[in-house]
Parts: C-alpha cells; structure tokens; sequence
C-alpha cells in the first residue's frame, strides 16, 4: 500500500510558533515525514524551513539566535520622522535579512518538498496561497516575509508585484488550499487559552491589541474547522494563551511543549484517522 500524502500545517502565533519546532521534532522520530508542510505567519517561516531541508537541530540553533537578536525592534527612526503615517511599529530589516539568510533566491519551483505559504492581498483581500499552481512561481523568501507582516506592526511586503500581508488575517491554520495536495492534514493550532484562564491585565495598548487578535484568530480557526471537507484532519492543539506573541523569550520550554503536545497526540491518534470530512482533535496541552 502506497503511504498516505500527509500535509502539515502550522498556524499563526508569534514567538508561540518556536513550539512547531518541537512538533517536527516529535514527528521525525515518529518517522512521519510530511509530504507538504503549510504555513501562516510565524508557521510558514518554519514550513519553508522544514521543505527547504533545513535540519532541525539549525532550525533550534536560529529560535536560540532569535532571543540573542530579536526580530521585532521598534522603527524609532520611522515614528520620529513620519508620526502617525509612519508604514509599521517595527522595521521590517530584521525579519527581510532572516528570510534572505535562509532562503536566498529560492523559488517554490526549486524545492523537493512543496510548501504552501498563505498572505492576504491588501489591495484585493484575496487569499494568496504561494505554492500552489493556482499562482506564478515566486521566491520563497518574498512571501514567507509577507505571510509574517503583521498588519500595523510590520510593513506589507512584495509577492510577485502583490502587496501581501500576514496570512493570518484570513488563514491562521494555512489550510487554504491544502486539503488536494493530501490524504491527511494534521494542523498545529497555538493559541488556546489555558484552562480557566481569565482575561490578561490590560497594562498596555500592546497588550490589549494582541488580546483581541487571540479572539479574532480563535473564531478563524474555529469557524475553519467546522467548514472542513477535505480529507481527513488531526487538530493538534497547544495552550500557549499566555506567552507573549512578540517579546522573545526562552525558546526551549516552547519547543518542549510542542514535542510533547505531537507525541501525546501521535497516542491518541493510533487508533486511525477519521474518515474524509471527518476531523480528529487532541487534548489541548498547557
């Protein structure tokens, strides 16, 4: 029997994505090597990563780099200069160098494993996913850029002239489009709230601003789900409710949860998938 296309998509988050690590970590020793990888915002920067064969144990050493060198730096020189017109809140130099470091000129063409990046057209508000033979050919670099620029925070980047913008606005679980390329999708889901939970201390506009985002992006993946017809599909789910999608901090518990969270829903899922339209979810883990 032929072993089934798995595709893995990895959702948005912020910093809360250095947990994909560990889920590619669990996966791999599992032996399950997916054959698309998917990703939205902080997801599609460790899809691309993981389809462009960058190994795991660089991909660790680089969310460590990120704590030393973090990629969110205010543009005090863009405030300064252009107050309320200014383009974004943080410069998007840091994040544009990381992406040419790791991809370079690489097209989705060149790479052996398909990887599916998902923006949203500012101008249009279409759903743009890279990847797929529905778009032209494109650097990977250009767009997992785009599919990170937080609307406000970072300033829409170039995809094959489209001005693009963070995928997660209209895809947070990067499963636009996925769902032909597979006979299994498991989606990595990295904002739920921790049991019980009540609401952040709203000390800052900043704080207050990201809080409303977790809702938005909630009701997105839920409403997601509960429209799935493709395949099968494994939620895996994190409660990461409390970490601060911006401020860097240490990423080995973040990695660890996510090694922990794929391995006890790899047990869970041994019994076999659901049937297609059929859709499987872990517990969550906090």
């Amino acid at each position: 029997m032929p072993r089934p296309r798995i595709a893995l998509a990895l959702g948005s988050g912020g910093w809360k994505g250095m947990a994909h690590i560990g889920v590619l970590r669990a996966l791999a020793e599992a032996e399950i090597r997916p054959a698309v990888y998917a990703g939205s915002s902080v997801g599609a920067l460790v899809a691309a990563a993981a389809a462009h064969d960058i190994s795991l144990v660089e991909i660790e050493a680089l969310a460590e780099r990120l704590l030393r060198d973090p990629l969110f730096r205010v543009d005090v020189a863009g405030l300064l200069r252009h107050g309320r017109r200014a383009r974004s809140l943080y410069r998007s130099a840091p994040l544009r160098r990381l992406c040419a470091e790791l991809f370079g000129d690489t097209t989705f063409g060149d790479l052996r494993t398909r990887v599916v990046v998902s923006t949203v057209d500012v101008e249009t508000a279409a759903l743009l996913c890279w990847g797929l033979p529905s778009l032209p050919d494109a650097p990977v670099a250009d767009a997992v850029y785009a599919s990170c620029a937080i609307p406000g925070f970072l300033p829409p980047g170039r995809v094959r002239g489209r001005r693009c913008m963070d995928g997660a606005v209209l895809d947070p679980l990067a499963l636009g489009g996925v769902a032909p390329l597979a006979d299994l999708v498991i989606a990595v889901v990295l904002d739920v709230p921790p049991a019980g939970a009540g609401a952040p201390a709203f000390a800052t506009a900043h704080t207050l601003w990201w809080h409303a985002q977790a809702i938005v992006m909630r009701r997105l993946a839920h409403d997601t789900i509960a429209r799935w017809k493709g395949p099968p599909l494994m939620v895996l789910r994190l409660g990461l409710g409390g970490v601060d999608p911006v401020q860097a901090r240490e990423p080995g518990p973040l990695i660890q949860a996510g090694y922990e969270a794929a391995r006890r829903a790899l047990a869970e899922w041994e019994g076999g998938a659901p049937a297609a339209g059929g859709i499987g979810e872990s517990t969550p883990v906090t």
